[in-house]
């Protein structure tokens, strides 16, 4: 789970009537700390993952505005995120539950190396 680029895919759906295609909501998990892309703006919370249960910290975002479309499903990415309780992880996906909406990333590839 730790050091993976998690991407979201059309969980997010039941919360929006529709997300503009192209955008990217992501979340990485390094130590303690969550970090990512919620479509318009970056954004970060301390985190605690222990036997499936997971916490978030307060999520702080960067507050640059965007199109209406991707402000709303930010922000119901960003509610479901911080109200998630439980995650299971295998090498390729990753499942957050207990929040406004459960929430599926699949692991992103990794770069090639350059020769």
């Amino acid at each position: 789970m730790l050091g993976v680029e998690w991407v979201l895919d059309a969980s997010i759906t039941p919360l929006v009537h529709s997300v503009s295609p192209g955008i990217h909501i992501d979340l990485r998990f390094d130590a303690d700390q969550a970090t990512g892309s919620a479509g318009c703006n970056e954004y970060g919370a301390a985190f605690q993952a222990i036997g499936g249960s997971i916490s978030f910290g307060p999520v702080n975002a960067i507050q640059k505005a965007c199109a209406d479309q991707v402000m709303t499903a930010e922000a119901a990415y960003l509610r479901a995120l911080d109200g998630s309780t439980a995650y299971k992880a295998t090498t390729s996906t990753l499942h957050l539950t207990g929040g406004a909406a459960d929430l599926s990333f699949t692991a992103a590839a990794a770069p090639s190396p350059t020769q």
